[in-house]
């Protein structure tokens, strides 16, 4: 039996139908994009400070996983972050009201802070959709690190993904969307941190849970 090629409409719908498949199934993403100063592994740091997560996207619970990942991260990746609750802590004693940290350079916040670099994390993309048992969202992330002395931006990557279509189940629909993007969360804080060159430190403290919430 002689088979037939395929023609050309039908192949482009076989392949649409293919990545359709692969979007739905495992995400949508770009490619990460950053910069990474030559000589990062001579100014490698020692002690970071993960400020509050930026990026107005008005749900607290998901600026709470940005932040907490972050840290988490950063664990997994052998540095040594402050407590968040201690970094919070520092900044409401220094007499910064909500947001006004962003006044301040990394080299003043460094001296407040204890630290020798400062991290910024901001939300760059936030859009969710959930109607009845169906949800999408597109989420975008950038990693800014700054050393404390010099003030020089030591690395800055960022990175967003899709993920549509996805089938809920009636009781996560019923308790909120957060059982859905907290993965899609943690997919991208791993792919900004992907390029990150790992360390060899100890953290200092453990992750806080009773940070202050008055800080974006």
């Amino acid at each position: 039996m002689i088979r037939k090629p395929l023609k050309f409409s039908t192949f482009i719908l076989l392949v649409t139908v293919h990545c359709s498949l692969f979007a739905v199934f495992s995400g949508c993403g770009s490619a990460v994009q950053y910069t990474l100063t030559p000589d990062y592994n001579e100014k490698m740091p020692r002690t970071i400070a993960v400020m509050p997560v930026g990026g107005d996207i008005g749900d607290k619970d998901a600026h709470y996983l940005f932040r907490t990942m972050t840290y988490e991260k950063l664990i997994h990746v052998g540095y040594s972050p402050i407590s968040l609750e201690t970094v919070d802590d520092r900044l409401l004693r220094s007499g910064m009201r909500r947001g006004e940290f962003y006044n301040k350079t990394p080299k003043e916040l460094a001296s407040i802070l204890g630290a020798d670099s400062i991290l910024y994390t901001t939300v760059t993309e936030w859009d969710s959709t959930v109607f009845l048992s169906y949800a999408s969202m597109k989420i975008g992330a950038k990693l800014e690190l700054y050393d404390g002395v010099s003030g020089e931006k030591l690395l800055e990557s960022e990175f967003k993904t899709k993920d549509s279509d996805m089938s809920l189940e009636k009781n996560v629909v019923e308790f909120g969307v957060i059982k859905t993007y907290e993965p899609v969360i943690q997919r991208v804080i791993d792919a900004i941190f992907s390029i990150m060159p790992a360390a060899k430190m100890t953290a200092r403290g453990k992750p806080q849970k009773n940070y202050y919430d008055w800080l974006p």
